[in-house]
């Protein structure tokens, strides 16, 4: 079964740190810490939230830290699941960002995607990071190479999600909860023969996006979906992905069935 992989990173980083060049690192170090300390466990209270009602609520791990970004795995039983962590880990990131966050130029992007790690993704464990808790396991191969490609479109208050999480989600039975915000699209390296993969955003259906307006200035993607009448309609997100399918059979004889989950 596919798993869903999480991406959350601090925006701005290296500009804040560089603001105490020649003072040490225990000028920015607080900052950080507290980001690794509390934001998963605010994302893990977040989804025990979302399914307070529920007979299950998915568990969700960190994965490993990288720079200034945290990244997690969860394993979703159903697009419904899926969804709802989504829209937790959005609410986290909207949470953090107005309490620890409010006074500093520093904001928080996701990323989202699935990768099968029985199939053509391995697990592999590092003899040398493990301990008497238990092996430390690390994932390789094309699809978890794929959420690190997307990952560098995402943008503060949103999530950047990969075609496969964007299918079940339109097919979810919450899938009005949520809405999607076609980006434009980008050739990326080693993915899909370098068809332009499209750049989709997700937001709950109720926000809006709280680009700053020199973020919207330096960037002509946020400047085109500010400008936007709305959110990007199913029916023509759904033939984004029939025409990447048929490049995929007609140009390279491969066929890309839905994933499914469950």
């Amino acid at each position: 079964m596919p798993r869903l992989f999480l991406s959350v990173d601090i925006t701005g980083s290296t500009e804040f740190k560089a603001r105490f060049t020649g003072q040490g690192s225990e000028a920015w170090l607080a900052t950080f810490k507290a980001f690794f300390t509390n934001f998963p466990l605010m994302v893990a209270g977040q989804i025990g939230f979302e399914f307070l009602d529920d007979d299950h609520t998915p568990d969700i791990s960190v994965w490993k830290v990288s720079g200034d970004e945290v990244l997690f795995q969860v394993d979703p039983k159903s697009p419904e699941e899926m969804t709802s962590i989504l829209l937790a880990l959005l609410r986290t990131m909207r949470m953090y960002e107005a309490k620890h966050f409010q006074e500093l130029p520093l904001r928080l992007k996701g990323t989202a995607w699935l990768a099968d790690v029985d199939g053509p993704n391995i697990e592999i464990e590092i003899p040398e990071l493990s301990s008497g808790r238990g092996a430390h396991l690390d994932f390789i191969g094309p699809d978890i190479d794929l959420g690190f490609r997307i990952a560098k479109f995402a943008r503060p208050g949103t999530i950047v999600i990969s075609l496969d999480v964007l299918e079940l989600i339109m097919g979810a039975d919450n899938a009005a909860s949520v809405a999607f915000h076609l980006a434009g699209r980008e050739a990326l390296k080693g993915v899909l023969f370098g068809y332009p993969y499209p750049i989709v955003w997700i937001l709950g259906a109720e926000d809006r996006f709280d680009f700053l307006p020199w973020e919207v200035e330096a960037d002509p993607r946020m400047a085109a979906a500010m400008a936007a009448s709305g959110p990007t309609p199913p029916a023509e997100l759904k033939q984004v992905i029939d025409n990447m399918r048929l490049f995929l059979k007609k140009m390279h004889g491969r066929d890309r069935p839905p994933v499914k989950l469950g």
